[in-house]
């Protein structure tokens, strides 16, 4: 621990030290996140430029820590995985099927049934990269400003820092696999998940408290005739 602390003290100097160049160079944040925080402060725009080198310095330390380490295999099995309930309906089943101590912290896999109807806020990840296959049936997606509509065996990439959702418009049995990179967003989810079930009066409220822990920017709800 007092090694990843000293790191993380190396990494923030090199902030301070870089802080005037990384402000000067858009490819720190993509084109499209910028376009979304085109309201912010300048002020506003710089912390999230130094956030953003900051969490690509840990990244890159951690990658260089795991380089070369052997992880054991995974093998899941059909309808293996961990269980659980996303929404205020019965038939609303997540399966974690490969969680982030399975991988050393490199990936989540989820996968489960996208009911009719149902789309998740449009939302910005702080933390991972999402990958979308659609297993079975038909999902739309919005990625930024791009729509795509995703049938049986299509991949959609998300990036991190750029706002997505998607929606079952009327797919009866669709069915989408979930891909995070780095992991731990599964715990996210199990959270989240015991407040939207639970609907107690304040549940909105609660749900975008979770979110916030986990790196997780909500949006509000899409404009799918727009």
């Amino acid at each position: 621990m007092w090694f990843l602390m000293i790191l993380y003290l190396i990494v923030c100097s090199s902030v301070v030290v870089l802080s005037i160049p990384v402000v000067g160079n858009p490819s720190i944040i993509p084109e499209h996140y910028v376009g979304y925080r085109q309201s912010r402060s300048i002020l506003s725009n710089l912390d999230d430029k130094l956030k953003y080198f900051i969490a690509d310095k840990l990244d890159s330390i951690s990658n260089n820590l795991n380089e070369g380490k052997i992880i054991p295999p995974v093998i899941v099995g059909p309808n293996q995985g961990d269980h659980f309930q996303v929404l205020a309906v019965s038939n609303s089943d997540r399966i974690i099927r490969v969680r982030g101590n399975h991988t050393n912290g490199r990936i989540t896999i989820m996968e489960g049934e996208i009911l009719v109807g149902e789309s998740p806020p449009l939302h910005i990840h702080h933390r991972e990269d999402e990958y979308f296959h659609v297993l079975s049936g038909e999902i739309e997606f919005q990625i930024g400003e791009k729509r795509i509509v995703g049938k049986t065996g299509t991949w959609v990439f998300a990036p991190r820092y750029i706002p997505h959702t998607f929606r079952n418009i009327n797919s009866t049995g669709a069915r989408l696999e979930y891909v995070f990179q780095p992991a731990g967003i599964e715990f996210y989810f199990e959270e989240v998940s015991q407040v939207i079930v639970a609907q107690k009066p304040d549940w909105q409220v609660q749900a975008a408290a979770v979110a916030n822990k986990y790196g997780i920017e909500l949006m509000g709800t899409p404009n799918w005739n727009g």
